[in-house]
């Protein structure tokens, strides 16, 4: 790839496999390579309900300081990196519309629950407004947990990346990964 400066004007030139190919066309070509790749999943992707059976209720309130951790009573909720509220508006790239986010699992590996809340710490229940997901995979909690890394983005982040990221697909692709990651539900806990 080329990048030409003239002035304000910046032009791209792309080539694949030696070939010419305008921005048009090679963002067309990626997003029918994400398409398939999200049909792909979707069809082997199993059915989400045994793993929410097995991940904890999200809290239905937290309180508007969005603290580190939040403990519902009985288990321990840690903040989402990649969605603080502390870091707005500089955050939640996967859940737009979100003001913080939490996660909590009961093991090390396998799924876990990702909970997001609007700005007055209410649990968000709709994805494409920013709600949090199911994880097959639960997110590490430490960035040196190269294992669990790569199993929670080959199970969760590609996929959303496949079927959501790109602006220019359908949103039936991207419900097709929200009926796999489904947010689950809410619960009232004392916290």
């Amino acid at each position: 790839m080329k990048i030409f400066f003239f002035s304000t004007l910046i032009i791209v030139i792309s080539f694949t496999n030696g070939k010419f190919v305008s921005d048009e066309n090679l963002r067309t070509e990626i997003i029918m390579k994400n398409i398939d790749a999200c049909i792909k999943w979707d069809k082997n992707e199993p059915n989400p309900e045994p793993l929410l059976q097995k991940i904890r209720d999200c809290p239905c309130i937290i309180p508007t300081s969005f603290p580190k951790e939040i403990y519902d009573g009985a288990e321990t909720w840690k903040t989402d990196a990649g969605c603080m509220a502390s870091k707005q508006p500089k955050t939640c790239e996967y859940h737009k519309g979100a003001y913080g986010c939490y996660r909590h699992a009961f093991k090390s590996s396998g799924p876990g629950a990702q909970c997001c809340y609007d700005k007055a710490g209410n649990w968000m229940s709709d994805p494409f407004q920013g709600a949090g997901t199911l994880d097959r995979e639960r997110a590490p909690d430490s960035i040196l947990s190269l294992i669990q890394l790569k199993k929670h983005n080959d199970h969760d982040v590609i996929p959303w990346n496949n079927c959501c990221k790109n602006t220019g697909m359908a949103v039936d692709y991207c419900r097709l990964y929200f009926n796999k990651r489904p947010p689950g539900k809410c619960q009232n806990y004392i916290l």
